[in-house]
């Protein structure tokens, strides 16, 4: 890639993976996710914190209002975005792993299970959308709906991959990106509804 063209678009992907870190909190849709780091960090009703293990891996942990202890709640390599849902038993959990890579997780505090939700949405949107393949294109969580049982979810471009002599190319992808969002279940990710024009403030209804 050319070194015009790559250093603009990593500074969208580096902008990207690394604000809320550094910011330790960002909102979303009225929704505030937070960046846990090794300093404590208190929410409306609850706190979150981050250990790194002797092999480098992060552990993600939780405290409500109610909990007597910590409770680890995920693990990750990289970079993850959480948030509480309002019913305080379902985290939300965007993971990246990866700079041009990243998923979605729903975390039951009460069972400890841990299920990706973003795999049908993301399915849907490559099969609706087709979007061209040197578009870098992520799916991100953004809120609970109030019952906890609906996610939305956002497929959000972060990188194109063309020469730097292309930019013209590069121009004509960009405006073939699709900015859909989707309704997920909770539960088992699966799509309920696909938005491919505005959003509705209540979008679970």
């Amino acid at each position: 890639m050319g070194f015009f063209l790559q250093a603009v678009f990593f500074l969208i992907a580096f902008a990207f993976f690394t604000f809320a870190s550094v910011a330790q909190t960002i909102e979303r849709r009225s929704v505030m996710w937070v960046a846990p780091t090794s300093e404590t960090l208190s929410l409306h009703g609850y706190e979150v914190k981050e250990e790194t293990e002797s092999d480098s891996i992060r552990k993600e942990y939780i405290r409500r209002a109610e909990d007597r202890r910590w409770i680890p709640f995920y693990t990750c390599e990289r970079y993850v975005l959480v948030t509480l849902g309002h019913r305080k038993n379902l985290v939300l959990v965007n993971d990246c792993p990866a700079t041009k890579s990243c998923r979605v997780m729903a975390v039951n505090l009460s069972s400890g299970k841990i299920r990706q939700i973003n795999t049908s949405a993301t399915k849907t949107y490559q099969r609706n959308a087709s979007p061209d393949g040197r578009l870098i294109i992520v799916p991100q969580a953004y809120a609970f709906s109030p019952s906890d049982r609906k996610v939305l979810i956002n497929m959000k471009l972060i990188y194109i991959s063309v020469p730097a002599e292309q930019r013209e190319l590069a121009n004509r992808l960009n405006s073939s990106y699709k900015n859909w969002w989707y309704v997920v279940d909770s539960a088992n990710g699966r799509v309920l509804r696909e938005y491919r024009s505005t959003l509705p403030r209540k979008w679970w209804t």
